[in-house]
């Protein structure tokens, strides 16, 4: 099978003028839908634009390859399209796309279509190749280039194999002790679609090591599974390693090699960096359980806390909600009531054992259980708060971390042995003795300060806090800013929690900035539909419903079009709810729920009128910040 088996000459288009990128994108996918190969266009549409929401697929050079796979696609394909002026695409070097090829593959693609599709992204990589397409006369000499470069590629993959052939039959045939090919260097890579960028940042390594007169294996770990897969004896006779992958591989085979690890467009972007950078004898040495080298203490540090946090979640949402429904004026002072209550006091007594117990899990393992449990309870019987259970459990992780390298290097190999009792046992009592006179001495101090603050503030100033916390769930939709906004929401919702305190608060402020940009957008698309377009005004409702949910990611497909100033709306309104709510002493007991825990909230009808003017505020300047779509032209 070939390229232009995949692309029906009616998806070509050399004449294209897309005024943005959410054009181009649906003018392509409106090509492939004429020519049969999709089952459900709006389906695959939409998956398409949720994939450029992850990332962006201009990958530089004037080049992008939006892809998705979708149930909505019955039979491989591919659209092109040639836009001679270029069209901003939110490419990784900034500048205009001029050459776009859309990837449509159903979820069941034979491995024949990916290898397909795999060598379309490769071919790319060439800059003869695509200048000779952007200048096309026509659709039989665009497609005459591509038949024309696959089969030198082709050729050339022949030629390869035919050489590794000759070289394992002489190999066989040798009488030498070296058995295994010898490479300088070895590279995976691998992206979540594992249909473009995998085998283009393949290829640019590949391009590059031969530039240099360097060797090299790469593995790509694309759609259709690992192919070149990287042997153990190639693994150990090569000098470095590069990762250059977006999602999880397999990396503790590496072990003991010197790695560069990086996200898989800098495979594309930056091979030579890499490859130089593998190859210096002061590159970093890949240990087990090691991070990259360029995560630093503090997102190290941040990620063994989102562990924690996840698993809290569950917990204060349950607690939360059984108590605050055990004090509605129809339940209290009842034995339902008295039952609720015990259970939601019962559950929220775990919150700071498990988030302990779970950031020191993050660090070390199932060993550290154990201390991370003793370092929560530890803070919860000194009244030390979050506070204290975040200390501790970094200190239960710290301590079994450190337990366990001594171990394995003292008993040699033996230290198994020990992980039933000696290392829960050491951990506790380690923990313990750090919390007791060290951590829990300050979290105590820090925690008070902030209950007494957010207790005595005057509402001015908890309005400007729920504004700053409202606006950082709305800047970057689940970036560093929405996370560190919502960490503060629960963390202090799990300091007061079962009781109504200070921090149910903060975590009703949040929880309304995270509500209204998906909302606003949606009722926007629906009041001035001559400012959004069709696919966007197919969405409204599913926005609308994904915001009053909670799911602040609802907003991504409509801050395509002028998104700097959909930004600054959400932004916007997401801050003028927060701080209405805070400003009204409005208090939410749980988490999550979005709408549905509004009645369980602290003053329902305000924290209401303030999610109404936060979504009136952003609705306004989304209308303010587009123009009607045919002034656009």
């Amino acid at each position: 099978m070939h390229i232009c088996d995949l692309l029906d000459r009616r998806a070509v288009n050399l004449t294209a003028a897309p005024i943005n990128k959410e054009s181009a994108i649906n003018d392509l996918v409106d090509s492939l839908a004429g020519t049969g190969c999709l089952s459900d266009t709006e389906r695959f549409r939409a998956a398409v634009f949720d994939r450029e929401r992850k990332g962006s697929t201009g990958f530089g050079e004037g080049v992008a390859i939006p892809h998705a796979k979708s149930a909505g696609v019955s039979r491989p394909a591919l659209s092109a399209m040639v836009v001679k002026n270029g069209v901003e695409f939110d490419s990784i070097d900034g500048e205009p796309v001029n050459l776009i090829f859309l990837i449509a593959s159903p979820h069941n693609a034979s491995d024949a279509h990916l290898d397909v599709l795999a060598r379309l992204s490769s071919l790319l990589i060439d800059e003869n190749f695509r200048k000779a397409l952007i200048s096309a006369k026509s659709v039989d000499e665009f497609l005459s280039y591509i038949n024309e470069a696959e089969k030198k590629e082709l050729n050339k993959e022949e030629e390869e194999h035919k050489e590794q052939e000759k070289q394992q039959e002489n190999t066989h045939q040798s009488e030498s002790k070296a058995t295994a090919p010898v490479y300088d260097l070895v590279a995976v890579t691998a992206c979540p679609a594992g249909l473009s960028h995998t085998y283009m940042a393949a290829e640019a390594l590949e391009h590059k090591a031969k530039e240099m007169g360097i060797s090299i294996k790469v593995e790509a770990d694309g759609a259709a599974g690992n192919r070149n897969q990287l042997m153990p004896e190639e693994i150990a006779n090569a000098k470095a390693v590069i990762v250059a992958a977006d999602r999880a591989v397999n990396i503790d085979r590496f072990i003991g090699k010197r790695m560069v690890r990086v996200g898989v467009v800098d495979g594309v972007r930056r091979p030579l960096e890499l490859i130089t950078k593998a190859l210096d004898p002061n590159c970093p040495v890949y240990s087990a359980g090691a991070l990259s080298e360029s995560s630093n203490i503090p997102m190290k540090l941040y990620r063994h806390l989102m562990s924690g946090l996840t698993y809290i979640l569950p917990l204060a949402a349950t607690a939360g909600i059984l108590s605050a429904v055990a004090r509605l004026d129809f339940v209290r002072d009842t034995e339902l009531g008295l039952f609720l209550d015990t259970i939601g006091y019962s559950i929220g007594a775990l919150l700071f054992p498990v988030l302990s117990a779970f950031i020191a899990f993050s660090m070390a393992g199932r060993m550290a259980l154990v201390a991370g449990f003793t370092g929560g309870v530890m803070a919860d019987m000194a009244d030390a708060g979050v506070i204290g259970a975040v200390l501790n459990g970094f200190v239960g992780g710290g301590v079994a971390f450190l337990s366990a390298r001594l171990a394995a290097r003292f008993l040699k190999g033996h230290d198994a042995m020990f992980a039933l009792l000696v290392y829960p046992l050491l951990g506790a009592v380690l923990t313990t003795i750090i919390a007791k006179f060290i951590t829990n001495i300050p979290a105590i101090l820090v925690d008070s300060a902030i209950e007494i603050f957010l207790s005595g503030a005057n509402a001015w100033v908890l309005a400007i806090i729920g504004a700053v916390l409202g606006g950082m769930m709305a800047a970057d939709m689940g970036g560093p800013c929405n996370k560190i906004a919502y960490a503060c929401g629960v963390l202090l919702l799990g300091d007061c929690l079962p009781e109504v305190g200070p921090g149910c608060l903060v975590m009703a402020a949040v929880m309304a900035g995270g509500m209204v940009p998906p909302i606003a957008a949606g009722l926007g698309a629906l009041l001035f539909k001559h400012c959004f377009s069709k696919p966007e005004q197919g969405l409204a409702w599913t926005a609308i419903s994904k915001g009053f949910l909670f799911i602040t990611e609802g907003v991504y497909p409509f801050l395509a079009i002028n998104p700097t100033k959909m930004r600054i709306a959400c932004i916007s309104g997401a801050a003028v709810a927060g701080a209405l709510s805070m400003f009204f002493s409005c208090g939410l007991c749980a988490p999550h729920g979005g709408i549905f825990i509004v009645i369980l909230a602290e003053n329902p009808l305000f924290y209401l009128l303030s999610l109404l003017c936060g979504v009136i505020v952003s609705t306004i300047l989304f209308r303010v910040g587009r123009k009607p779509l045919h002034l656009e032209s």
